[in-house]
């Protein structure tokens, strides 16, 4: 079996501001250090679950946060960005069983976390699919979909599980 887990670091658990996501900024190498560790834990769960392989995309900013001596060795690491149109989810296909999607966070707009964006902040203001709006999660589960990939974990603030939760009712709720 093989899983796919697309990390980001707004949804992981220590991170709260801006400056806990930018390289070099206050709090930052703690939100790294959360991040891998949640990447791990996703890791050993779909390990436990049969897993012979596990690709992670380090899907935040610079896609360099993830601390790649802190993987089990099961585990290959895709860093940085090629300028691939997956984005997030750069190397899925249709090759694997399940995928994962840690850390994420809600959409632009949206309450929940201070730190809510979709795609790029800074660039784009809101996206919305069908009047609804659409965030990291809701973009690229449907692209996992496309390739016949289901999403099965999700994890970040509570407000985007809940979102997560309709979108894929038959998930557990939220905690």
């Amino acid at each position: 079996m093989k899983v796919f887990i697309s990390a980001d670091i707004e949804g992981t658990a220590v991170t709260a501001t801006r400056e806990g996501c930018r390289p070099g900024e206050f709090e930052y190498e703690r939100s790294r250090k959360e991040m891998t560790a949640e990447v791990v834990a996703a890791a050993e769960g779909a390990r436990a679950a049969g897993a012979e392989l596990v690709v992670v995309k380090d899907a935040h900013g610079p896609g360099l946060n993830i601390l790649p001596e802190e993987l089990p060795e099961y585990v290959q690491l895709i860093r940085s960005w090629s300028g691939s149109p997956e984005m997030m989810v750069e190397g899925l296909d249709s090759s694997f069983d399940a995928a994962f999607f840690v850390g994420y966070h809600n959409a632009a707009g949206e309450g929940g976390n201070a730190l809510s964006h979709t795609i790029n902040g800074g660039v784009v203001h809101r996206i919305t699919v069908n009047g609804q709006p659409a965030s990291e999660f809701l973009i690229y589960s449907w692209m996992a979909a496309w390739y016949g990939v289901p999403s099965v974990l999700l994890t970040g603030d509570k407000t985007l599980c809940e979102v997560g939760a309709e979108l894929h009712p038959s998930w557990l709720p939220c905690r």
